[in-house]
């Protein structure tokens, strides 16, 4: 870590190994994303007591998933690696992501100020009003080509991803069905936990979900799903059922969250006149508000998804 201290990813089970029922409720997959993820967790274990649980149910708690982005404040890891986008085949032919080979080096600004960062700028925009929003999102959905871009998959497993698949098995070795909800912050209405599911219209893992989450809830997008944590758990988990959900709460306005993400990119890159404090101090604010309200609706909405996902495994 910053401090010189080994960093570590902790999974805490509550409930029996041999349950059949479980919740895994996950933070810090994205780094920095993962102060909120941690507050619920917290806040959750403060509520719970271990002896009121459902004998048949367990509660896998995964905190700082990406421990190297949790205490460096980065979204990425220690490779630069998106990990929500690492958890795919890397024995197969990696994905091409034609948009981002459209946009990335406008994205990823190699300088923070100066007429090159102008132009990056300038570059940036005109793309984004030629491609649109949908296709801009899109091509910020990961990509495999760039090692020093942004949204970057890796090429092979990453420590993170070969620790989430080694110990949900040793903690759930009897697991049938499972909730999975990896929480994470930066997109939507501000204090709202959007959930967002994994699985697609029309199969049974979908209708579950809808069933716990309620009907608000956004189902996969096909082009942009792929290499997501919740995917390396029900590889991990298999034949169990696993119900996937990404529980995102919204801090800033887009443009504000993509103009951190793209400061803090070219600060820890290439550096610059700018100050780095200042630069950290607004990424940080990107994906956690100094905001009492903001943190108790964070705290609330967690809470409720939490009590909603034990209910469903349950019935």
């Amino acid at each position: 870590g910053p401090d010189g201290i080994a960093l570590s990813t902790e999974f805490l089970r509550l409930g029996p190994r041999e349950a059949e029922r479980a919740l895994i409720l996950v933070s810090g997959t994205h780094g920095a994303e993962g102060f909120a993820g941690s507050a619920i967790q917290c806040a959750w274990l403060a509520a719970a007591k271990e002896g009121i649980l459902p004998s048949n149910l367990a509660v896998v708690l995964v905190h700082g998933l990406n421990s190297f982005g949790f205490a460096h404040l980065r979204r990425v890891n220690e490779n630069n690696v998106d990990l929500n986008r690492n958890f795919i085949d890397h024995e197969a032919e990696h994905p091409h992501n034609e948009g981002y080979a459209k946009i990335g080096r406008a994205m990823a600004a190699s300088a923070l100020d100066g007429p090159e960062r102008a132009e990056s700028d300038r570059e940036l925009e005109r793309l984004r009003g030629e491609m649109g929003q949908m296709n801009v999102m899109r091509a910020i959905g990961g990509q495999y080509d760039a090692p020093e871009g942004m949204f970057y998959g890796g090429r092979v497993p990453v420590w993170s991803n070969r620790a989430l698949r080694e110990y949900l098995p040793e903690m759930l070795p009897a697991v049938k069905l499972a909730a999975y909800v990896d929480i994470h912050t930066g997109l939507g209405p501000s204090g709202y936990g959007s959930p967002m599911c994994y699985h697609h219209k029309g199969t049974e893992s979908y209708d579950l979900a809808r069933s716990w989450w309620g009907k608000d809830m956004t189902a996969a997008a096909s082009k942009i799903n792929h290499g997501k944590t919740g995917h390396g758990a029900m590889e991990a988990l298999a034949p169990a059922q696993v119900v996937c959900l990404t529980l995102e709460f919204g801090t800033l306005p887009f443009p504000e969250v993509l103009a951190a993400l793209r400061d803090e990119h070219a600060l820890w890159w290439h550096g610059g006149e700018r100050d780095g404090a200042e630069i950290r101090v607004a990424f940080h604010a990107a994906f956690c508000r100094d905001d009492p309200e903001w943190r108790d609706q964070v705290i609330e909405r967690g809470l409720q998804i939490a009590a909603d996902s034990i209910s469903g495994v349950i019935e």
